[in-house]
């Protein structure tokens, strides 16, 4: 089994580092004009094309394999193999050329996140793990912060239009009272894997989709992050609520979200 999740880890990671580039040419000739899906929800010419690239390129490499993602949907089945992928995540910054948003293509096997690989154009940076073989960024091992003091933490928390303003607000506070310091940058996934390299101590958010966290939650658990129960329930259909913490901070975090 790790034979093979390797070699999917492996493919996937060149496809993500291919669509990255594929969505930076086109945002350079001027595909990055964004239409609105619904009020903060953008869509660009890039987005539609960059998951055509990576759902072509699975096919090639995995013939029948379902494949779920943002744009183009799919079924969210619980049985054996699953892609799930977000073909830019962080629309709104790549729209205005910003540099914060990636290309995120996660496996879920039977129904539980077990491989990913998350994609930067610029900085170039490749995310890449799978279940039992470890974590790593542009190759080198990557480990969740050590960090054990909210008054030393730095924490992303996600806003989503899917809950109410006035719970993320709330949730903001809450988390500043107990010392945190709070950020909000714009792609979910780029906040995810920031936790699980240590740049970030954690990452909240009250509601998150699939193709935003599945191939990050792979990489979160191998780098040792503390995780919610994120794949479980109704998660590839509906999302859930999120939690990646640096180990000593999480718990206290999940708390702190269910307040």
């Amino acid at each position: 089994m790790h034979d093979d999740l390797a070699r999917r880890r492996d493919i996937a990671g060149g496809i993500a580092r291919d669509a990255a580039a594929l969505a930076a040419r086109m945002r350079a000739k001027g595909m990055g004009a964004t239409t609105m899906k619904g009020a903060q929800d953008f869509l660009t010419e890039a987005d539609g094309a960059t998951e055509h690239f990576i759902r072509e390129q699975l096919a090639r490499h995995f013939p029948g394999e379902p494949i779920l993602g943002e744009e183009g949907g799919g079924e969210a089945s619980e049985s054996g193999p699953l892609w799930i992928l977000d073909p830019i995540d962080g629309t709104a910054n790549f729209a205005r050329d910003g540099h914060r948003w990636c290309v995120s293509i996660g496996l879920a096997r039977d129904g539980r996140a077990v491989m990913g690989a998350v994609a930067r154009h610029e900085p170039a940076e490749l995310y890449v793990a799978a279940a039992g073989l470890g974590a790593t960024l542009n190759g080198t091992p990557i480990r969740a912060a050590a960090t054990t003091d909210m008054a030393r933490a730095i924490i992303e928390i996600g806003w989503s239009l899917r809950r109410p303003a006035e719970a993320f607000v709330a949730l903001a506070g809450r988390v500043m009272a107990d010392g945190g310091g709070v950020r909000s940058q714009g792609s979910g996934t780029l906040g995810l894997v920031e936790t699980a390299c240590g740049r970030l101590d954690a990452y909240l958010e009250l509601h998150i989709n699939a193709w935003d966290a599945a191939a990050a939650l792979a990489i979160a658990r191998e780098a040792g992050c503390w995780t919610n129960a994120f794949d479980s329930g109704d998660w590839l259909a509906a999302g859930n609520p999120i939690c990646f913490a640096a180990p000593a901070l999480g718990p206290r975090l999940a708390a702190l979200m269910e307040a």
